[in-house]
């Protein structure tokens, strides 16, 4: 879930920790009292670890305190709506179990917390991901097959335009990516299945332990197309330090488990470029990242160029 440091403990009679612990009542048997707290970064809220001694560990995500760019949005309607999102997915896919929120406190969501290292931590220690990235690909088919809908391809057209309006192109570049844009739109690759997405398929939502978990699903949409996940993640995967022939076979490996087939195979690879262009965006907007932003931002428009190929 990234990277952990203890910065405290919940004392007897404050509110959070009174709240918490009535919530988790029927599972605190063995609980000796105290309430360890682990803030959990890279994150764009305040995300903390809560360790029961002798009893369980949750999560809490407070949307009222955001730490990235995005600071002002409905913090009670966004706690709700990844509350909601977690409820349905469960049945599908392995997501935290969604305990229970409260707007009294900075806008919490509280989950479980589910043990393992994410995909990018296994990739940092040098393990394969040919068997992650397998269970990355079941698990997404998974959710996209069980929420088919129509797609609504101008709403994955203003987020791009969101992205790039966050990028600060130069007018020409600009221009260029919006001619780009025109050319996808006006073509018959983009077709007209959609589905809900997780939205925010990076290396750092998806969790490994022989079983995959997703976690994070508050950028999730729906009537959205279904290789907008498989393209964020390969850009991921194109921009995560392995080598060129690695992170292009992991990116082949996780297309074809994710098809059904060889002419879906074919037919997912024709739109991916599309998706992966909006996965270096994504990655370029980030101050953080800025010493790769011109490789970021041609590495997009070579890969929407391959709507004239």
């Amino acid at each position: 879930m990234g990277t952990e440091r203890r910065v405290g403990r919940l004392e007897e009679g404050d509110a959070f920790r009174d709240w918490l612990a009535g919530i988790l009542a029927d599972r605190l048997t063995g609980w000796r009292g105290k309430i360890r707290v682990y803030r959990i970064e890279p994150a764009s809220h305040v995300v903390c670890r809560y360790e029961f001694a002798g009893g369980p560990s949750v999560v809490g995500k407070f949307f009222g305190a955001p730490t990235g760019a995005r600071t002002r949005y409905n913090t009670d309607a966004a706690m709700k709506n990844e509350f909601l999102r977690l409820r349905r997915v469960s049945g599908w896919i392995r997501v935290p179990h969604a305990i229970a929120t409260n707007n009294r406190f900075h806008s919490v969501l509280v989950t479980e917390h589910v043990p393992g290292p994410t995909v990018r931590e296994l990739l940092g220690a040098g393990v394969s991901l040919y068997d992650p990235l397998t269970g990355v690909a079941h698990l997404l088919r998974r959710l996209h097959d069980s929420t088919r809908t129509s797609c609504k391809r101008e709403r994955d057209f203003a987020y791009y335009h969101a992205i790039l309006d966050q990028n600060n192109l130069s007018g020409s570049r600009r221009k260029r990516f919006d001619r780009l844009l025109g050319a996808w739109w006006h073509s018959a690759r983009l077709g007209p299945e959609g589905c809900m997405v997780h939205g925010d398929a990076t290396l750092t939502n998806y969790l490994f332990n022989g079983d995959t978990c997703a976690i994070d699903f508050e950028g999730s949409r729906n009537h959205t197309h279904p290789i907008r996940d498989l393209g964020i993640l390969a850009a991921e995967l194109r921009t995560s330090g392995a080598s060129i022939s690695t992170a292009e076979d992991y990116i082949g490996h996780l297309l074809w488990h994710y098809s059904r087939g060889e002419e879906e195979f074919r037919r997912y690879t024709a739109v991916l470029p599309f998706f992966m262009a909006l996965g270096y965006l994504r990655i370029a907007r980030l101050p953080w990242r800025a010493a790769e932003r011109d490789w970021l931002l041609e590495e997009a428009e070579a890969c929407l160029c391959a709507i004239h190929r």
